[in-house]
């Protein structure tokens, strides 16, 4: 089963119009569009009677004590927990898309209404709910999906994990305010296959300002590192690719895919191939012998 986004690509960062809160320079924070990306999925196993979906931040912090504190960040080292975003059950199995602001176009204060959702499917509460239990102003049941918004200080990047399962049974047995946890163990054998697609996010200044974004928008790499990528391509040169935020990833250079808004190395590694977003790379090594170039730093 594949799930795919025209929202947003596998492994790059989700754009603010999906997220609940976006950077604002004399709040840290201010609330955003908070429309739930479009979706849409292919090769169903045999036997599929309904589809659950699930979106959990798994780089939440376990403390509160640096949460949104101006003088330091929450250290990368802390241990982390799961934070539901997005619980939707009951999707029939000829459904392959949701649309872009299908299931949420804006923040509700308080809260969606639910468990009903729209086309009959039915979504649970997510972990905003929690959050702001003790908040006079924000306090309520947040069904649905709510977007993204990290502490503004973290030093960690957040991943967005997006899952589908495609079930054997056309209604999961959850019934009244239920949780993402709660989806998870209603589904314990009736999965049949699964897809995921993982988003990034985060507000912290320090780390947008890594690879010279402010909102996702693309940046165009200069013609000569087009050249070294196109290169790499016709070649199938193998590469050691350095990307901005420090981390680092190997595998075979296979095609260039333009997307609209913005450009993206195809690369063939052990677990399939991946798209690597031309401004997210920092430097590239080929490791193919006899290459046409060495190491090229892009930015």
């Amino acid at each position: 089963m594949k799930l795919w986004s025209e929202s947003f690509h596998d492994g790059s960062p989700i754009p603010g119009e999906f997220a609940f809160g976006i950077p604002d320079e004399a709040q840290h924070v201010a609330l955003s569009a908070n429309r739930n990306p479009q979706l849409a999925w292919r090769d169903a196993p045999t036997g599929t009677k309904s589809f659950a979906l699930l979106v959990h931040d798994p780089d939440v912090p376990s403390r509160g004590d640096d949460v949104n504190q101006p003088d330091r960040e929450v250290p990368a080292t802390l241990p982390r927990v799961d934070f539901f975003h997005w619980s939707l059950v009951d999707i029939p199995a000829s459904v392959r898309a949701i649309a872009a602001g299908e299931h949420a176009d804006g923040v509700t204060i308080g809260g969606k209404a639910g468990p009903a959702a729209p086309q009959g499917y039915r979504h649970g509460l997510n972990d905003f709910t929690g959050w702001f239990a003790g908040d006079k102003a924000m306090a309520g049941q947040y069904f649905g999906y709510d977007g993204p918004c990290p502490p503004w200080n973290d030093a960690l990047t957040h991943r967005y994990v997006f899952t589908l399962y495609a079930l054997d049974i056309e209604r999961l047995a959850v019934d009244g305010p239920f949780t993402g946890e709660d989806v998870r163990k209603a589904m314990s054998g009736h999965v049949l296959g699964e897809a995921r697609l993982t988003g990034t996010y985060t507000l912290n200044r320090r780390l947008r300002s890594l690879d010279g974004r402010a909102d996702g928008d693309f940046h165009q790499v200069s013609c000569d590192a087009l050249d070294y990528l196109e290169i790499a391509c016709m070649g199938r040169y193998k590469l050691h690719l350095e990307l901005v935020g420090g981390d680092s990833t190997i595998g075979l250079a296979q095609d260039i895919r333009d997307h609209g808004h913005a450009e993206y190395l195809v690369l063939g590694t052990h677990n399939g191939d991946i798209e690597i977003r031309f401004d997210h790379i920092r430097a590239l090594t080929p490791l193919t012998p006899g290459a046409r170039f060495g190491h090229v730093t892009l930015r």
